[in-house]
């Protein structure tokens, strides 16, 4: 039990530290050996504590365990558990539900602690499992979904920095992130939140809960309270957000702004006759001219002359989806009898994810690679579509006769195909999650008794009107024909959709041409679970208590397909195909043994039994060593492991794409004819070296992930060892060596290693390629280009790749290590309050992976490279002053090199002055650079009614930087694209 010199400070836990209170906890217990324990106050103090089955009448266990408080998560100006969770150096960024557009498991967030991703990291609710989300990351990785957690109704959260695969079972390699609602409250409280932004004029993030309960469980021995959230996030267009990434995105995207057409082509709404295009058969070269009635004509000595459209500017793909997010959790305590309590809780959360797809599809001639994908039923033959041309006889044809001349008639056609409107194409995810438990807790003599049943489930929708439907795409321009010549496709002459026009019966063909595709997925999980807790025997330094306990569950995954994905009709869109089912058991058993009156063991065992798998047997071992009052020694050893999910072993398959596809062959074959005609003094040429720049470097690949049935369980090895030390009353610091040793890793097949590649094809060299030639040649011909041009021009050696098939395996081993440095200080100031200030730092030492017997260790230590800081640190103070507590917060994160580890280190590097392959600005050459943010706020409650609070983030409106590597282009992962934001807070409570 704590002193009452120590309970009387009343140190609140923080997010950067529960050392002060393990400290303080620890210089109380030995003063406490002597005394005579009064067992009524010890039970009634005794509490359970993330990371073991004991209850304790202490705070100290052998684990470093963060806590983070209702008043903690307020003071950070986080608004979501993600956003408390980037605010932890422990964590790294997990994907959030805003930029989680085509990732598969669109709408939602995940938790990543240690960088071992969500796979690693445990997450529960009142130390109990959730349900997976129902669409895996990728099609593939099941992770628990952190938005479906109640925020209202959270009283803390605790987060444990150590494996605890003995205790929880699979998952919690990395850790564990318990998140604790309130266990009892009466009343009511409404609280209100709005966020808005300097620099996005679109964004806001608003939010309204209410929490009402009745009911003392001591007096009217039961309590039911429960509590409402509703979130919303504003959309953010492509009009808000397009001129507003880093600069050096433009530098490196040179056609980005140009090709927008902003003020120069037809807006939205207006018909637009188009283009039509042909190859000159001597040269290869492409000619095209404006339909005739165009009103917007661009010409190039390259090409000729096109019709061109403005981009339309409502796009909310890139930049931010809207989402709206409503939870509603139910809790109830009833006391029955003297020594029993019937517990229950549930909770629903609905989440609907929208965003808008912007401009309308345009029909496009393929002269380039076709649209490849998988799907279920074609096997490993490769689907491809490509947008037909338009015959000699077609009534829409009006080229003229010259360039009809070239082709025999045939010609291209890019036309905007606007007849639905600016709203029908897009995506939108919905997700329906819940979770029941109900449960009986009691004691027995001097023992505790607890027993739960809990059923959960998620049903998750992904809605995408993208792509094309084959059968609805012939309906609209078909019967199709071949040019027996050339092996074109060619349209009907007289097809059902009407160019030149824009009606509603176009509408309706465009509609089944570009249908809305869905991809469901069912997550279902059943548990039953007991454990009893109490005293064994006593040693003379104290009482040995034990736990001992049951777990059995029943999971099941589900994603059907949609039959016209699964039958090839939908391009780019096979989406993924599971089925599958299992149970599993567990026993487990925990001891804490005081050895003597400084030294405290601790130690667990679990058995879990997979079918397929042998049982595995998960042990773990604590000790905390107490030298004086103001010192405790404290270390672990576990074994963790983690099952193959259900999408890596069970019966199905991911069909999908590959963003970002690098193929060196073809990245520096396109380049190489790009750069020569950028060089050219033709403006033609170089709009068009403009747009080939990088255009092969990364591009949508069809991938076949296939499920392996013979994976085996992933095994590590966590250890810590650290020092809790209190020299004064005011100051507390923490230090803690951690490290884990993962073993058979589960992978899915890295495309990027012709390993891991089962089979690839490739695309032929297309008319684009050859047209590209042309233009080329032709530049190098006319002197006017004033380019000198070497003898042997480059070209083309093969087409891209189309394809590539790989399999789940499991895959090397990764080593991880560091240290976590905690400190807290609080200070009385007397009639002007107190202040509180906190730090709090991971340092990472190692993070290496052998990849397989052959390669080894090749990749080397990628600490210090792109995506692994060596330092992530937080700093926060909190003064209180009468009503008032201001907060000052800042989250840093070091300086790393922009390759990913030493071998990509030798194309991207200070002398090179690129990452990512793309040139960096000159400043940026020696790497990504640190980066910090502060938020300040000020919370004041004049009475016990009201809680109004005011936020400003990101203080000192710092601005991401340009980062090659992201998806946008910025570094958006952990600098924020909003500029300086402000957050206004009002709260009542009844």
């Amino acid at each position: 039990m704590l002193t009452e010199r120590h309970r009387h400070r009343c140190i609140p836990a923080t997010p950067l530290s529960i050392a002060l209170g393990l400290a303080l906890a620890a210089a109380g217990s030995a003063a406490a050996q002597d005394a005579t324990p009064d067992p009524t106050a010890t039970e009634l103090s005794r509490i359970e504590v993330t990371g073991s089955n004991i209850r304790r009448s202490d705070v100290e266990t052998a684990s470093p365990v963060q806590v983070i408080s209702k008043q903690d998560i307020e003071n950070m100006g986080a608004r979501t558990l993600l956003q408390v969770l980037d605010n932890l150096p422990a964590a790294r960024p997990g994907q959030q539900d805003s930029r989680s557009l085509f990732t598969g498991s669109d709408g939602a967030s995940q938790a990543n602690l240690r960088g071992l991703g969500a796979q690693g990291t445990l997450v529960l609710l009142n130390g109990r499992r959730l349900s997976y989300y129902g669409a895996p990351a990728g099609f593939q990785t099941q992770f628990v979904n952190i938005d479906a957690i109640p925020a209202a109704a959270i009283e803390r959260m605790e987060v444990l920095t150590d494996g605890a695969s003995a205790v929880y079972g699979t998952d919690a390699v990395a850790g564990v992130i318990n998140v604790i609602t309130k266990r009892n409250y009466q009343g009511a409280e409404v609280s209100l939140t709005t966020d808005t932004s300097s620099r996005i004029d679109s964004y806001g993030e608003h939010q309204g809960s209410i929490t009402a309960g009745f009911g003392d469980l001591d007096e009217d021995r039961y309590n039911v309270y429960a509590s409402v959230n509703l979130y919303r996030r504003d959309a953010i267009p492509l009009s808000d957000f397009y001129n507003k990434r880093p600069p050096q995105y433009y530098v490196n995207n040179p056609n980005y702004i140009p090709n927008l057409r902003l003020g120069t082509g037809s807006k939205p709404g207006e018909f637009n006759p188009g283009s039509y295009f042909a190859f000159d058969p001597v040269t290869g070269r492409r000619v095209q001219e404006a339909a005739p009635g165009c009103n917007n004509v661009l010409t190039t000595e390259a090409a000729g002359s096109r019709c061109i459209w403005e981009t339309w500017m409502n796009n909310e793909i890139d930049a931010g989806a809207k989402s709206e997010r409503n939870t509603a959790y139910v809790n109830a305590h009833f006391l029955i009898g003297d020594s029993t309590e019937a517990f229950a809780e549930a909770t629903y959360t609905d989440i609907d994810l929208t965003a808008n797809g912007g401009t309308p599809r345009a029909y496009g001639t393929t002269t380039g690679n076709p649209t490849s994908w998988f799907s279920r039923n074609t096997g490993t033959t490769v689907n491809q579509f490509l947008y037909p041309y338009l015959g000699p006889n077609n009534e829409y044809n009006h080229a003229s006769p010259e360039l009809k001349a070239l082709m025999g008639g045939v010609v291209g056609l890019q036309y905007l195909l606007q007849d639905v409107g600016a709203n029908h194409f897009g995506q939108r995810n919905t997700d329906q999650s819940y979770r029941v438990v109900t449960g009986l807790r009691g004691t027995a003599g001097d023992w505790n008794w607890e027993t739960a049943f809990a059923t959960a489930g998620s049903h998750s929708v992904t809605y995408q009107t993208t792509n094309v439907n084959l059968a609805g795409f012939q309906k609209a321009f078909g019967p199709y024909t071949i040019d027996p010549g050339t092996g074109r496709v060619i349209i009907s002459d007289h097809p059902a959709y009407k160019f030149g026009e824009i009606s509603d019966a176009n509408a309706a063909l465009i509609r089944e041409a570009f249908p809305t595709f869905d991809i469901e997925s069912w997550t279902r999980l059943h548990t039953l679970d007991g454990k009893i807790e109490g005293p064994l025997f006593t040693l003379p330094a104290g009482e040995v208590r034990a736990a001992f306990g049951f777990n059995a569950t029943r999971e099941t995954f589900y994603t059907p397909g949609n039959p016209d994905a699964a039958n090839g009709l939908i391009t780019q869109q096979g989406g993924s195909w599971f089925d599958g089912r299992r149970n599993t058991y567990a026993l487990f058993a925990e001891t804490v043994a005081p050895l003597t009156d400084k030294l405290e063991l601790e130690a667990a065992l679990r058995v879990d039994k997979y079918p397929d798998f042998s049982a595995n047997l998960a042990p773990k071992l604590g000790l905390t060593y107490q030298m004086f009052d103001q010192l405790m020694l404290r270390g672990t050893y576990s074994e963790g492991f983690r099952a193959p999910s259900l999408a890596e072993a069970g019966t199905g398959g991911v069909f999908a794409q590959i963003g970002g596809y690098r193929d060196e062959l073809r990245c520096n074959e396109t380049n190489a004819i790009a750069n020569l005609l950028r060089r050219s003094a033709r403006p033609g040429d170089v709009d068009l070296g403009n747009s080939l720049l990088n255009s092969d470097c990364s591009r949508n690949v069809a991938r076949m992930t296939q499920p392996n049935q013979d994976l085996k369980p992933e095994k590590a090895k966590i250890a810590t060892a650290g020092v809790v030390f209190e020299p004064t009353q005011w100051l507390s610091v923490s230090a803690d060596y951690w490290f884990i040793y993962r073993r058979n890793e589960i992978a899915a097949p890295d495309y990027s290693k012709a390993e891991d590649i089962q089979s690839m094809t490739r695309s032929p060299i297309t008319e684009a390629d050859l047209a590209n030639q042309a233009a080329l040649a032709a530049m190098c011909a006319d002197p006017a280009s004033g380019v000198a041009c070497p003898a042997t021009l480059p070209g083309y050696s093969a087409g891209n790749v189309l394809s590539v098939v790989g399999q789940y395996k499991n895959r090397g081993r990764t080593l991880i290590d560091g240290f976590d440095i905690d400190a807290r200080t609080r200070f009385t100031l007397g009639d002007w309050g107190t202040l509180n200030v906190g730090v709090a730092a991971t340092i990472q030492r190692r993070k290496e992976t052998y990849t397989d017997d052959e390669l080894g260790w090749y990749y080397g230590n990628t600490i210090g490279y792109y995506g692994n800081p060596r330092l992530r640190a937080t700093l926060n103070a909190d003064w209180n002053y009468q009503a008032f507590t201001t907060s000052f917060f800042i989250n840093y994160v070091g300086g790393t090199k922009w390759a990913w580890d030493r071998i990509d280190a030798e194309d991207n590097n200070p002398e090179t002055c690129t990452g990512g392959y793309l040139a960096l600005n000159p400043a940026q050459c020696d790497g990504v650079p640190s980066w910090w943010t502060a938020n300040l706020s000020v919370a004041w409650r004049p009475d016990a009614h009201w809680n109004i609070g005011f936020t400003v983030k990101n203080l000192f409106d710092r601005i991401p930087f340009y980062d090659p590597n992201s998806f946008l282009g910025d570094s958006s992962d952990y600098a924020t694209i909003y500029g300086r934001g402000y957050s206004l807070t009002v709260g009542y409570k009844f």
